[in-house]
């Protein structure tokens, strides 16, 4: 999800904030251009295309900051997720999506996520289907002979999914300033702290409550929009805690710790709104 959809999403998901790098070596760093790890989707591939095609995926393309080292450009874009107890989708209500018509634009593009190039859809599509992903409960694609043309010729032939994914390219590109922002908010952790553990993991998840305040002081969510986000927040906080509480497991101590952290985060900010 983008920062704006997991706001409008708030009575949703109990969003975490994303931080992602994506390490891409330039033209002259020939042993790093050898020595690529690629997903195994894109294995077999020349290195040099491969790199070119990465260059225009949206996690590049919206980076809000770029970190550069001799032969290396490193690229940190934001996105959000879903922070849960259990695995899966908080908005699956058994094989059924409950927000169909409201569904982030990750969905949309299921199978293929709009933030892969358009140049590597193919292998990306053939990747998820040859792993089963594809068909896997609770949701399934239809994968068969029978199936609607998705790609053709490398390019998408379905106009619905195209246009899912240039309204989801579209929004990515369009928090590329807010990510800026978030980069350097005093709510959120520096580049600099977060950074050594990105490029071990290349993804890490932080507290949401200060992207929602660099939206609000960047003027794309309002006084208004701000409130309505808490309080939609503390009430799922609060049962999704009273609910782990009544289960009585050890590996849910973390994510209450955090949650509570959180809600005394978006209390703070509703206290402030309020004496304004």
């Amino acid at each position: 999800m983008t920062v704006l959809e997991a706001i409008r999403l708030g009575d949703v998901f109990v969003p975490a904030l994303v931080y992602r790098l994506t390490s891409i070596p330039r033209d002259d760093n020939d042993a790093a251009l050898a020595s690529l790890a690629p997903h195994p989707h894109f294995r077999g591939m020349d290195a040099r295309e491969l790199v070119t095609k990465l260059r225009e995926s949206t996690a590049v393309r919206a980076a809000g900051a770029v970190v550069s080292e001799p032969g290396w450009e490193h690229h940190l874009s934001i996105t959000a997720r879903a922070w849960t107890y259990d695995p899966g989708c908080p908005a699956l209500s058994g094989r059924e999506c409950s927000i169909h018509a409201r569904r982030p634009h990750t969905c949309r593009t299921v199978p293929v996520r709009y933030d892969v190039p358009e140049g590597l859809l193919v292998r990306a599509f053939r990747g998820t289907v040859d792993a089963g992903r594809a068909a896997r409960d609770p949701f399934e694609c239809d994968v068969s002979d029978a199936a609607p043309v998705l790609l053709r010729d490398g390019a998408i032939a379905d106009r619905e999914y195209e246009g899912a994914r240039a309204a989801g390219i579209e929004a990515a590109l369009a928090e590329r300033e807010l990510a800026a922002r978030i980069f350097r908010h005093p709510l959120l952790p520096s580049i600099e702290r977060v950074y050594p553990e990105l490029r071990k993991n290349r993804l890490v998840s932080v507290s949401f409550h200060g992207a929602l305040a660099a939206a609000h002081e960047h003027g794309l969510v309002d006084d208004a929009g701000v409130k309505t986000f808490c309080a939609a927040q503390l009430a799922l906080l609060d049962r999704q805690i009273e609910a782990a509480l009544a289960r009585r497991r050890r590996e849910d101590r973390d994510v209450t710790a955090r949650f509570r952290t959180l809600r005394a985060a978006y209390v703070s900010m509703l206290a402030r709104l309020g004496a304004l």
